[in-house]
This record gives C-alpha cells, sequence and structure tokens, in this order.
C-alpha cells in the first residue's frame, strides 16, 4: 500500500481537507466528483510519499472521557434567530465579548449566490452570520491555517461544526492548545454545496425571481421544521415565502437521508466517540424523557423556544462551560436518554437505495430530481388520503389481524 492519501475512497473520507492543507510540497489539492463532494488528489510530480497526509487524516474514532448530558437552554433566548436551546449564541458571545474568535458555518449572498462557508468573526455584530441551520457541507477554505494562525498568537478560538470537521481541525493541529475550544453539532449527514446550488437554480428559473435569503428553520412560529425563503424581484422587492419540509424537495431528501456524502452513512462519530468539546444540538423527545423539567408539567423549561441536548465530552468542554456559560440552564440527563430519539448519537444515518436514483438524477438536472420527488410525493399523499377514509373500527381490527 502506497503512504499517500490517494488510498481513500468515498467511504471513509469526508472531505475536511486536512491533508491538503498539511502537504509540505503542496501536492495535494481538492477536486469535485460528478456529485459534488471534494475528494482530494495528488500531484504525483509532487508528492515524495512523505506520509504527513495519511497522519493528519482522522476520520476514524477517537475516545474521550467521561460525559456529562443534560437538557440546555439559554436563559435569554431570541427564538427566531437562534439554533435550538440558544447555546452556540451564548457561548460565542462571551468568547467575542473577552476578543475571542469565532469560526462557524455562514450562508452568505456572493458573485448573486447563496454560498455555505466557514468564516471568522471578531465582532458581536456578526454573529448573525453564524445562526441557524444550514443543511449543506460547508467549505472550509483555509480555517484551519487561519486557526492555527491565531492560536500561534495566543488568541482564543471557538470553533463549532460537524464531528468531522473537529477531528480534521485536531488532525492539521496535530497538538492540543488550551486556547481552542470546539462545538460539534449532531449531525445526520451532508449533502453537497453543488446539489443546493441546483435546486436554488431551479426554483429560480420556475419562480423568475432570485432567492435572497434561504432558511431551513424558520422559528418565528415555533421550535419546528418549517423553513422560509427570500423571493427577490427584478425591482428589487422581496417576499417571504414559508414553507413546510415535505414542501421542497431538498430540505425533505435531506430529513429522508437520500442525499449526503457516502461517508456519512459510515460515519465513525455518530456514535459515543464524540469530537468536539462539546456536543449540541436538538433534544429531541424531551417530553418524552424529561417531562418533569417542561413547565407544562412544573418545571422551568420552555419547549417552544427549543431545547438543547448539551454533552460535554471532555475538561476543556467542562472549562468552557465554566468560562462562558454562566447565561446556559442545564439540567442533568443521561447519553443513553439524549440518543432515544437522536439516533445519531449511536449510529450513522442508514444508507437508502433512493440515494443512488438521485445521485443519479442529478447529474442530468435538478427538474429531473424534482420530478422524481413530485411523484413520489403524490404516490405517498394518494396513500395516506386513502388511510384517512377507512373507519376507525377497520382500522383497529386489521391491527388485530396482524397481532
Amino acid at each position: 500500500m502506497r503512504n499517500i492519501i490517494s488510498e481513500k475512497n468515498e467511504t471513509n473520507c469526508c472531505g475536511c481537507g486536512a491533508c491538503s492543507k498539511c502537504c509540505p510540497r503542496h501536492a495535494i489539492y481538492m477536486e469535485e466528483d460528478e456529485n459534488g463532494f471534494d475528494y482530494p488528489k495528488i500531484d504525483e510530480s509532487k508528492c515524495t510519499e512523505c506520509g504527513k497526509c495519511l497522519k493528519v487524516c482522522s476520520f476514524e474514532k477517537k475516545e474521550q472521557s467521561r460525559k456529562e448530558t443534560y437538557a440546555a437552554q439559554a436563559k435569554d433566548t431570541d427564538l427566531e434567530e437562534n439554533a435550538s436551546g440558544g447555546i452556540f449564541t451564548v457561548l460565542a458571545q462571551e468568547v467575542l465579548k473577552r476578543k475571542g474568535i469565532v469560526y462557524g458555518c455562514a450562508m452568505l449572498y456572493e458573485n448573486q449566490n447563496l454560498v455555505i462557508k466557514h468564516i471568522g468573526i471578531d465582532k458581536i455584530e456578526e454573529l448573525c452570520k453564524l445562526k441557524g441551520s444550514k443543511y449543506v457541507q460547508s467549505n472550509l477554505e483555509n480555517v484551519y491555517v487561519e486557526i492555527k494562525r491565531h492560536l500561534e498568537h495566543n488568541e482564543t478560538v471557538l470553533f463549532s461544526g460537524t464531528p468531522c470537521q473537529i477531528a480534521g481541525l485536531r488532525g492539521y493541529l496535530q497538538r492540543t492548545y488550551a486556547n481552542l475550544y470546539t462545538i460539534e453539532i449532531i449531525c445526520h449527514g451532508v449533502p453537497s454545496a453543488k446539489l443546493f446550488q441546483n435546486y436554488l437554480g431551479y426554483i429560480e428559473s420556475k419562480e423568475g425571481k432570485k432567492i435572497a435569503g434561504f432558511y431551513f428553520r424558520d422559528k418565528s412560529s415555533g421550535w419546528k421544521l418549517y423553513g422560509k425563503m427570500i423571493l427577490e424581484n427584478r425591482d428589487g422587492s422581496q417576499k417571504e415565502r414559508y414553507f413546510e419540509p415535505e414542501e421542497s424537495s431538498y430540505y425533505q431528501m435531506f430529513l429522508n437521508g437520500y442525499t449526503y456524502r457516502k461517508s456519512c452513512y459510515f460515519c465513525p462519530f455518530a456514535s459515543e466517540y464524540r469530537q468536539g468539546d462539546i456536543t449540541i444540538g436538538d433534544y429531541w423527545g424531551i417530553e418524552l424523557v424529561h417531562p418533569e423539567y417542561l413547565k407544562k408539567y412544573g418545571g422551568e423549561i420552555e419547549k417552544e423556544k427549543g431545547v438543547s441536548c448539551l454533552i460535554v465530552n471532555n475538561d476543556q468542554g467542562r472549562t468552557m462551560l465554566a468560562k462562558y456559560g454562566s447565561n446556559i440552564i442545564k439540567y442533568p440527563s443521561s447519553y443513553q436518554r439524549a440518543a432515544k430519539y437522536n439516533a445519531q448519537l449511536v449510529q450513522p444515518s442508514a444508507l437508502k437505495r433512493q440515494r443512488e436514483k438521485v445521485m443519479k438524477l442529478q447529474k442530468q438536472n435538478y427538474a429531473c430530481v424534482e420530478r422524481w420527488y413530485q411523484k413520489r410525493r403524490n404516490r405517498i399523499l394518494f396513500v395516506r388520503k386513502l388511510r384517512s377514509m377507512i373507519p376507525k373500527r377497520i382500522k383497529i381490527f386489521i391491527r388485530k389481524i396482524k397481532v
């Protein structure tokens, strides 16, 4: 076996790009495949097979020390802007107040397109760029290099991203830094930026309008999954359009797990082997596993404002919360309870046969994907309608027969 990163394949490469940034001879570059996912390529004329790229590759399980799991919520939560519970916002604000730098995923309008990429900010006014859910693989560009430079200058850095992006950062740095704090999101998987751009292009062509903004989880109606897009007319006027997940083929296929990067279905980090100092995500099923914490049942948590699953994975995570988490309300839970309705804490998303179909269709154009999706959706809606017409007593009788 050759001592180079090209031996990796699509099931064990997450596309973090750490290998391309560490190569001392700049022999590695990231290249997009036909589905829009980046993979490392080797310039054989420059490569000396030193093996450094393999050394920094971190797409494997690494055990963390004892964990503490909580149901959590920010004391003052602006639901419409924050991801569930507002935990990231609280920690990021405190880091920024103390002259630190915060890195996270942003959806920016650049060159007439919505672009998903990681950026660094040093002002609280810019924090809005990093808020909200983005169900697309972000472009890390030179973020790892920038972070190392900040760390070497003794600046505090808070990095948020997927578990594999944090593993990539740690692999690139090759040492620990007391001034680096990492927050990982509970990740189901990531579609490619190419698929997202093709989807937006399809909508723009269909509507005859520009998409000036896109929000996967608009919180104006509560802790739900509704999305919102901002459509811009030629005269510059804008109109907001709200939609349920199944009304958006891209959004619903993400939720169904049809469009992720191949390695996401084999992810070693969809387990107890967490990579961030802390892990955050929605505490789905909180009303079932911890009803005593909710105001409805005499507790203090307002479920409508979003509830976070907060997992502290190591001493650095405990230090982070002690220094920056005074505005977070925490209630004891357990990893097992949090994982009951958050499957990605114990296993990766299942690879479904529909993924191959979507990838094949999107190579033609997004209209083909949309037609396939709408055909499936119409069948599902038809079956739902038929079921709703069956009398309740018949349904009960059928269930008894099955038993």
